[in-house]
């Protein structure tokens, strides 16, 4: 059984936005390109945060998602925990930008936080919370895809296939 199209596509756009965010974090903070990585990375920021209750929403309301019954309870809990972190950090990771850009003299953000507390020392704790989060995302992120290369390459079942853009055939 495959996902719903509209969960491949939210699923798929959120992991392109995610890979275009790292890299224009990086551009920006390694000087290689000015503002313009800046706002791009607060616009995108914001469109991930949306993503990000998008999902979680839609996986609390309606339990989406093929089970298979072929994998294993160590499968199926594993593939739980990975996905209750990834969704807990990138919640963590997203708040704790916002309220990071919301101190810059220049922000691109829709509703900025207070900017005396985002200029605070709190708010330098959220700086240093996004740069510490964006280690633990690439682990979970890494567990993820070595699940999937798992299943497409060993296993060889289904998984992969069903959240695939196009139809298996």
């Amino acid at each position: 059984m495959r996902y719903p199209y509209t969960l491949i596509l939210l699923h798929w756009t959120t992991a392109a936005l995610m890979v275009a965010l790292a890299i224009s974090g990086l551009l920006y903070s390694y000087q290689i390109v000015g503002s313009n990585a800046l706002i791009f990375h607060q616009w995108g920021g914001q469109l991930l945060m949306i993503l990000v209750f998008i999902w979680i929403g839609t996986r609390l309301v309606f339990r989406l998602g093929p089970r298979n019954p072929d994998h294993g309870w160590w499968e199926k809990m594993l593939a739980a925990l990975v996905k209750g972190a990834l969704y807990l950090l990138l919640v963590a990771y997203v708040v704790s930008g916002y309220v990071t850009a919301s101190g810059l003299r220049s922000t691109e953000l829709v509703f900025p936080i207070n900017v005396a507390f985002a200029r605070s020392d709190a708010g330098d704790l959220f700086l240093e919370i996004h740069i510490a989060l964006k280690w633990a995302l690439l682990v979970v992120l890494s567990l993820h895809v070595i699940g999937t290369l798992k299943h497409s390459l060993i296993d060889r079942d289904d998984t992969f296939r069903n959240i695939w853009i196009t139809k298996k055939g």
